[in-house]
């Protein structure tokens, strides 16, 4: 009998020490997705066209310490040097794949400085503990980099689509991967104004538009009208995603407030940000779901359309066009300004019809019921006007 029970204590010590080694491991990949738009051979901006390449690896991260005590955390040193940027995005832009709204700034370099490499900067004293080195255009491009930085006080710094970085730090990134998937980099310590590589805009068709420029700050959290729904574990890129240049003060705040704009270059006349959440409630705005049972992470890549009706509906908006994503064959549609049925969705609080056109001629519509603060009714058709009323069938319901 004493034989069993010191067999059993051993069992049980044995299976403690195990299970703490797999608390203490978790795994190092950390699914990331830095993509975003393209450009055709003419150089034109595609980042919500119809055409936008999506990578799909958008996870979680885990927001650490750097053992940084000097909070609230500011950026000291430019990322980039203002003089070649074409324009900084919003935050809560629509992903080019049409499926979702994301956190991030998207950075547009002049064509003057294309093919040229443009360097990038560490904004702050910031270790960086993961990355990746992918390549999913078969080597027609350079290979491009994401980097995910720990700041202190709880800020996450990430760029996407660096393409080419200090050998410190491809030395631990050899080779290339198919997919954006980060893995540990251990710990690899960058100063303030401290050269972390650079960017190169390449053209022709399939070319990124542009580089990530992304902040998140385990100390906030974005506001949404279902909240419930954000706040899975692999939630919290949006949950926590914030303006970088807030963290920036006088001058170089405002050189980059100042080149805020559009995906087609367009610079704002109100210097807006932007915020991961687009959610108002009452309105068309933001995330919007087919399911209204929530189930886990609301962005899943096996997102699934029901017909013309995509599993997730985004809706984001700025001076230049109201984004749409995941309706009928394309992955995106806009409705742009000179459109007479543009309106921003925040303002859209009852019903609208928004108009797709090509030139002159009609391509389409969807029509947008409000039905309360947590549902709207959809219809979308792929051709002819928008009618005079709400359809009577033929709608599907969405849900925050």
């Amino acid at each position: 009998m004493k034989k069993w029970v010191i067999a059993a204590v051993v069992i049980v010590i044995v299976l403690a020490i195990a299970g703490l080694f797999f608390i203490n491991h978790e795994s190092d990949y950390e699914s990331t997705d830095y993509s975003e738009g393209q450009l055709n051979d003419e150089g034109k901006n595609l980042i919500f066209g119809e055409n936008g390449q999506d990578e799909e690896n958008s996870g979680d991260k885990r927001l650490e310490s750097n053992g940084n005590e000097n909070c609230p955390l500011v950026f000291t040193e430019y990322l980039v040097d203002p003089k070649y940027l074409q324009k900084v995005g919003q935050i809560g832009v629509v992903h080019g794949s049409g499926k979702y709204i994301v956190e991030r700034s998207y950075i547009s370099i002049k064509q003057e400085f294309w093919e040229q490499k443009i360097p990038l900067y560490a904004p702050t004293d910031m270790v960086l503990r993961s990355g990746s080195r992918y390549n999913i255009n078969n080597d027609k491009y350079l290979d491009d980099y994401a980097l995910d930085f720990d700041a202190g006080c709880g800020i996450q710094v990430s760029l996407g689509h660096v393409k080419e970085v200090v050998p410190v730090v491809a030395e631990k990134l050899p080779e290339a991967k198919g997919d954006s998937r980060t893995q540990s980099l251990g710990d690899i310590k960058f100063e303030a104004g401290e050269l972390i590589g650079y960017y190169v805009q390449q053209r022709g068709e399939g070319a990124v538009a542009g580089f990530d420029f992304i902040t998140r700050d385990a100390g906030f959290e974005n506001t949404f009208t279902n909240q419930e729904r954000y706040q899975d574990r692999s939630s919290q890129n949006l949950l926590h995603g914030v303006c970088p240049y807030d963290f920036y003060t006088g001058e170089k705040k405002e050189a980059y407030y100042n080149l805020l704009g559009s995906a087609g270059g367009k610079l704002f006349e109100v210097k807006d940000c932007g915020s991961a959440s687009r959610d108002v409630p009452g309105s068309i705005s933001g995330m919007w779901f087919l399911e209204k049972e929530i189930k886990g992470y609301p962005f899943e890549e096996e997102g699934y359309k029901d017909g013309d009706y995509g599993s997730t509906l985004p809706i984001s908006a700025d001076e230049e066009a109201v984004t749409i994503g995941n309706l009928g064959p394309s992955k995106t549609s806009r409705v742009y300004s000179d459109n007479p049925s543009y309106k921003l969705p925040e303002e859209v609080t009852e019903e609208h019809c928004y108009q797709f056109l090509q030139g002159l001629e009609n391509q389409g519509y969807v029509y947008f019921k409000v039905v309360d603060e947590m549902s709207m009714d959809v219809y979308y058709s792929s051709s002819g006007a928008c009618p005079a009323e709400f359809p009577s069938s033929g709608a599907k319901r969405y849900w925050k």
